[in-house]
């Protein structure tokens, strides 16, 4: 089976969130099980070449028309953990911007690399069992190929559209389409890509919805939370029409990437078969590196972190709740944060100058890998209060490096998190703490509930820690799930 992938991320080459973590997973683990895995990306110019092996230019001059013109662009060919990997490099600066996203050209960006992609697998005359996209960068794919490339000599058996984030949905106007080379306004329509509210635009991931044979969100949670008309009051007529279709399933984590065990990163290894004893040792010595790292006191206290970017759907003002909560409980706060909207920049950077002179928070901003690594083996709690969380990686990588989860009830989080207190659950499934109203209050609770948990049950919360580090979120799993909804297709 040959499953082409099409995306704007891939971890570790090209990550800014989960979607590139979820492309690099699931494409590394379904060549592990055999299939024929192949992932086109823009060739960005901060992309990490350095993963790569046999990066070489495959094909040179590659003429594709765009604004009444043929534009030259170069394909370039690599291999990554055994995937075929193809680059799209083109002459007109579109991604040779320092960052992945956040350009008021995105939208012609990504359609720029979406016709360039269907015209090189085109130009390869190579069978196609599954093409997969991603979110609305490459989601005008499906529309595009039923609409016009299927009818030439590009043959693809079946399309799937992972739906990592339904926030994002991707808007553009028919004279877009129209610089393509194709007819805009034919589009235009309700029963294409015409958006719901907005008569004169084309809605990117709404043709994505429509055009593929199965779409997949990122949890069962999600595809649950996705269909409900209160929360999705854009595309919901869309969604429920095409229902049928909507198979959710969750991500998983790399078992290798995220690995406290082998971690290269990690002075103090860490593994759920260490006896108890080494376990609170190892994670104590991590701990204590941490503090000298970030400039904190080299004090005993439980270390609470929040890592990931700090935009409205991540609930900043929660974080900075449960950040005074910590600080206020004898506890420590280990923020590293990417933030984007002015709003929550302004109010995080004053947050990180009132609280310049206390020794027991350190706040970060940037995109750090190692210094994740690093806090994940350190902390205690990892705070997660999403507005929505489609799927969520965080709290499968607190689980796997001790880190005992404080999560918002939502999507993915609520899939995978099991409140302690919850006397519903089975015990031996309850694994973190969560609560269910989006608000500062209750993300304050939750976390004072964590850390007198931590002071008044120190023995029972490594035990908790040791259970945890046991629990699988590799993407084995999740691949044999993906693997089989292939074949359900191809039947």
């Amino acid at each position: 089976m040959r499953v082409v992938n099409i995306a704007a991320e891939m971890a570790p080459i090209a990550k800014v969130g989960g979607l590139g973590d979820v492309v690099g997973g699931l494409c590394s683990e379904l060549v592990r099980k055999g299939i024929d895995a192949v992932v086109i990306l823009p060739k960005y110019k901060n992309l990490k070449t350095h993963f790569l092996k046999d990066l070489k230019i495959y094909k040179k001059n590659f003429q594709i028309f765009e604004k009444r013109r043929w534009q030259k662009t170069t394909i370039y060919s690599a291999k990554l953990n055994r995937v075929q990997i193809y680059l799209i490099e083109d002459n007109k600066n579109y991604f040779s911007k320092p960052n992945i996203y956040g350009y008021k050209a995105d939208v012609t960006r990504f359609l720029f690399f979406c016709k360039t992609a269907l015209e090189f697998l085109k130009s390869e005359n190579k069978k196609i069992d599954i093409l997969h996209l991603h979110d609305w960068h490459t989601a005008i794919i499906a529309p595009l190929y039923k609409e016009i490339y299927s009818k030439n000599t590009l043959k693809v058996k079946k399309i799937v559209l992972s739906i990592h984030n339904l926030g994002y949905q991707g808007y553009l106007k028919p004279k877009d389409i129209d610089n393509l080379g194709f007819d805009g306004r034919y589009f235009l329509q309700d029963k294409k890509l015409k958006d719901p509210n907005r008569p004169k635009t084309l809605n990117i991931l709404k043709g994505g919805i429509i055009y593929s044979d199965l779409i997949v969100p990122v949890s069962k949670g999600y595809a649950k939370e996705i269909m409900l008309k209160e929360n999705e009051k854009n595309l919901h007529k869309v969604i429920e029409k095409n229902k049928k279709k909507i198979k959710g399933i969750i991500n998983g984590i790399d078992p290798k990437y995220w690995n406290p065990k082998t971690d290269k990163f990690l002075k103090y290894k860490l593994s759920c078969d260490l006896s108890i004893k080494k376990l609170i040792e190892q994670k104590k010595k991590n701990k204590k590196d941490l503090q000298k790292y970030l400039n904190l006191d080299q004090a005993d206290k439980p270390l609470v972190c929040s890592i990931g970017r700090l935009v409205p759907q991540k609930g900043p003002s929660l974080i900075k709740a449960s950040l005074m909560a910590a600080l206020k409980n004898n506890a420590q706060f280990a923020l590293l944060g990417s933030v984007f909207d002015k709003e929550t920049t302004k109010e995080f950077y004053k947050l990180k100058k009132d609280l310049k002179n206390n020794k027991n928070v350190s706040i970060v901003f940037e995109h750090n890998e190692k210094l994740a690594h690093l806090i994940f083996a350190a902390a205690d709690f990892v705070i997660i209060p999403s507005l929505f969380e489609p799927c969520g990686l965080t709290q499968m990588i607190g689980f796997k490096y001790g880190a005992v989860p404080i999560v918002r009830k939502t999507g993915g989080l609520a899939e995978t998190v099991f409140d302690l207190d919850d006397t519903k659950i089975i015990k031996t499934k309850r694994n973190g703490f969560s609560f269910d109203k989006f608000s500062d209050n209750q993300a304050k609770k939750a976390t004072i509930r964590a850390l007198n948990f931590w002071h008044n049950n120190n023995k029972d919360f490594y035990m908790l820690v040791k259970k945890n580090m046991n629990l699988n979120f590799s993407w084995e799993n999740s691949a044999k799930k993906y693997i089989q909804r292939y074949k359900n297709l191809l039947r």
